[in-house]
């Protein structure tokens, strides 16, 4: 196992112990730097060290990011393990830092055929209600993520897709960047790329509702 996912698996370990998931409703409009994410650092930095911990990718204020990386996690990952949830958040903040897709999480996540729930579903991610479960829950891992406290166990990827959709709706194959060497984390597939390979645009295609896109997706140039 490589020691980034070994890390990782000790730090979700260790939160899930020291920090039960968030019992109210969480605001879109609170700061990072409110009691809960405070909290999750401080049960767990006497277990994690120092040298888990990530500099923090957004400013403390920034509750716009927040609440997007939340309600995209929710329609990419809702059924995903802890560990796949905060690999998606991860993919997005690598996203934002490589700027191809965008300078900041709103515009990456909804960067035209990138997050395809942001295409197919975007009343619903709009509309979802901050005291849903789904929210407070990958609100949890979001704010973990953000803390440091939870590493990246992609080891930098961009791209992600579940493998089984995708070739069902390509009649079996693959897109171009996602036939090398990936990384399995819940039912999605991971990929770091050298970026200086990738297509102008190419698309994270996670797919992870299987709702029936054929006539959307027939517009969509192919990678």
């Amino acid at each position: 196992m490589r020691i980034q996912r070994v890390l990782f698996v000790l730090s979700l370990t260790l939160l899930g112990g020291a920090t039960p998931p968030f019992q109210g409703p969480v605001s879109p409009t609170r700061c990072l730097s409110s009691p809960a994410p405070q909290r999750l650092a401080e049960h767990t930095s006497d277990f994690l060290g120092t040298s888990l911990r990530a500099p923090r990718p957004l400013p403390n204020d920034d509750a716009e990011a927040r609440d997007y990386l939340i309600r995209t996690l929710v329609f990419e990952a809702a059924e995903e393990p802890d560990e796949g949830k905060a690999a998606v958040v991860h993919v997005i903040l690598n996203r934002m830092r490589s700027k191809r897709w965008g300078d900041s999480v709103k515009e990456v996540v909804t960067d035209p055929w990138q997050f395809e729930p942001w295409m197919t579903r975007r009343k619903e991610i709009k509309s979802l209600s901050v005291d849903d479960p789904r929210y407070i829950d990958a609100a949890r891992i979001t704010d973990a993520v953000l803390a440091g406290i939870l590493p990246d166990p992609t080891e930098g990827a961009t791209h992600f897709l579940n493998p089984d959709i995708v070739r069902k709706r390509r009649g079996g194959s693959l897109p171009a960047w996602a036939r090398g060497e990936g990384q399995s984390i819940g039912k999605h597939t991971f990929y770091a790329l050298d970026e200086g390979h990738l297509l102008p645009r190419d698309a994270v295609l996670s797919l992870g509702d299987a709702l029936d896109l054929d006539a959307t997706l027939k517009t969509r140039p192919r990678c």
